[in-house]
């Protein structure tokens, strides 16, 4: 979004899309019939904004890394409490990436099926940012990908399994979906090593 300097980016300064899309909820609330807050008290009212921006601005992958931090720190000294408002803000932080993040955790079918509209995605603004002149990451670079199960186990094993593990401790009603991501984790990781051997094969 920055790089290629969309018209969103020059209106939010960080997490660009997330500002974008809680704007969007307090416009949609703001039409007729649409406020299904309503029936709250004023202060009421800001409290539910207030949450639900920081539930949205908590899908900004790049607050993940702080937040997962605090919150580990938090549980591995003992001291985790409900009723700590600091605690419960970090858990809905973290439980909101588990959501994004949830195609990770899915049956094995339903998570290769995402991963290749992602990664379509992902290629597209590659394309667009080739032909600007810009040369694309290599997620996003259609020219790699072939690369796509290595770059799976590295966000997998980064990324998602770390979350998982993490709000397993604090909620462990979610323990499976650990259990989904460890599993689909692996799946990405034979499938790297056999397009390793193919690599390797091709080479000689």
């Amino acid at each position: 979004m920055k790089t290629m300097s969309t018209p969103l980016a020059a209106v939010y300064s960080t997490s660009v899309m997330e500002h974008h899309h809680f704007n969007q909820t307090v416009t949609i609330l703001q039409q007729d019939g649409h406020n299904i807050l309503k029936s709250l008290s004023s202060d009421e009212y800001k409290r539910a904004l207030s949450l639900i921006k920081h539930c949205i601005l908590a899908t900004d992958l790049a607050l993940f890394f702080p937040n997962k931090a605090r919150l580990s720190k938090i549980v591995a000294e003992n001291s985790f409490d409900w009723q700590n408002n600091e605690h419960r803000a970090l858990t809905q932080a973290v439980l909101m990436t588990g959501c994004d993040l949830i195609a990770s955790a899915k049956p094995w079918a339903v998570q290769t099926e995402t991963v290749k509209v992602i990664f379509e995605e992902f290629y597209e603004q590659g394309d667009a940012e080739r032909m600007n002149g810009k040369e694309p990451i290599a997620m996003m670079d259609r020219q790699k990908a072939h690369e796509l199960p290595q770059m799976q186990v590295g966000f997998m094993n980064g990324i998602c399994m770390p979350c998982y593990e993490l709000l397993s401790r604090v909620i462990p009603e979610t323990d499976q979906l650990k259990e989904r991501c460890r599993y689909n984790a692996n799946k990405w990781e034979e499938l790297a090593e056999e397009q390793k051997r193919r690599t390797e094969e091709e080479a000689i």
